[in-house]
Parts: C-alpha cells; structure tokens; sequence
C-alpha cells in the first residue's frame, strides 16, 4: 500500500508510519489507539516523535483539545423565544486572515455576511470530504468483493 497524511504535520513519512501500523495491526489482529501509544513510547519507535512527551505540555495540550470538545459539543434547540428550532452547534469555527481559529456563536456568525459565508464554505467543504470518505469506502468494498470473487474462480 502508499500512504500519505491527510494534513502534513508529523515529522516521519506517511509511508513509515502507514507501514508500522499495519505491522501492529497484522500483528494484533486490530490496532487500538493505546496499542500505538505503547508502541510508540520507545525513544526508537518511529511514531516517537508524532506524540508529546513532555508531560506539562502535553496535558496542556489535551485540556485544549477538552475544551474544542466542549465547544464543539453544545448545541441551540431554542433561541429563547419559546418557539423550538433545529438542533445547530452554539457556536461556530471562523478564522481570520494570519489569526488561529476562534468560535463565534451561531447567531453572530449568520448575522455578519462575511463570517456566514465562511461558515457556509467551511460547512460545504466538511460535507464534500465526508462524501469522498465514504464513497472511497464504497469503492474500496466493492473493489475487495470483486477480489475476492476472482480468486475464488481461480481456485475452483
């Protein structure tokens, strides 16, 4: 197989680190996200350098991404008026130009046309990746039963 990264932010190659997990998945029969934790504490393991290890910044790191959780978890049933709306994230990821990524709630986000633009675009780029996932997904079963059917012909 060749790998590559989604979003190219680790240190090793894709390919090395597709390559070692599909060795602890061959070997286990599955890989679980503690498995690869484990297998990757070696100072020579070669995901080593793909994790914190530095125990502060970590748990730093983990409360922030609590945090996008907690965000990113809470959403509006009603707008207060007592009338009932579609259930909507409260708040929604905008990011200036040169700025990190900040929310907004949903309200202020629609009521600025440039933000509800960007919130329309990142939503209609989120909806296109979750297509091709699933659609490769489809292709990639369809393809294996396919492979599996030929060889069963051949081995008759």
């Amino acid at each position: 197989m060749v790998y590559d990264w989604k979003l190219p932010i680790y240190k090793i190659s894709a390919q090395s680190a597709g390559e070692f997990i599909q060795g602890l998945a061959d070997e286990h029969g599955e890989v679980t996200p503690e498995l690869l934790l484990e297998s990757a504490r070696p100072e020579d393991s070669i995901l080593h350098s793909c994790y914190e290890w530095d125990d502060a910044k970590a748990a730093e790191k983990y409360r922030l991404n609590q945090s996008k959780m907690i965000i990113s978890n809470l959403i509006v049933v009603s707008a207060g008026n007592g009338q009932e709306m579609p259930q909507t994230n409260a708040f929604v990821t905008i990011k200036e130009r040169n700025e990190k990524a900040a929310y907004v709630s949903i309200f202020r986000a629609m009521a600025d046309r440039t933000t509800k633009e960007q919130v329309i675009k990142n939503a209609s780029a989120e909806m296109a990746m979750f297509i091709r996932k699933y659609e490769n997904i489809i292709n990639v079963a369809e393809l294996l039963e396919k492979v599996l059917s030929e060889m069963k012909e051949q081995s008759k």
